[in-house]
């Protein structure tokens, strides 16, 4: 049984995403291709999309006064976790159908993590 628990939290470990292991250095880099769209300034105006400033950890497509989210973003009732956040980089349009953000993706996962990172520095100065 021992051996049994031991390579469950291991199978675990391995597969649970590393947001806390991201490099926000990396990820601010990474924002540079966000900023056509998204700011991060505390007050700062919406663009293209969102200003993403003080989005972790609320529901989408709320508290941004004048932007106008899609129906879809509005109807998924999903909050900016970091397994969402990390679903919603990876693939806009597969965790949100319907949704506005043209935006294809970021395929690889350190490139996410590092993005993650970056906006949980940032995003709450």
């Amino acid at each position: 049984m021992r051996i049994g628990s031991l390579l469950a939290g291991l199978l675990l470990t391995a597969t649970a995403p590393a947001f806390a292991a991201g490099d926000p250095v990396l990820g601010q880099r990474q924002f540079g291709q966000c900023m056509a769209c998204h700011n991060l300034a505390k007050g700062g105006p919406n663009s293209t999309g969102p200003n993403l400033y003080g989005v972790l950890g609320k529901p989408a497509a709320t508290g941004k006064p004048g932007y106008v989210f899609s129906d879809a973003l509005k109807k998924a009732g999903i909050v900016w976790t970091d397994d969402k956040l990390d679903a919603w980089l990876k693939s806009p349009a597969t965790l949100v159908p319907g949704t506005k953000m043209a935006f294809v993706g970021i395929p690889k996962q350190v490139n996410r993590d590092n993005l993650i990172a970056y906006l949980k520095q940032e995003a709450s100065k």
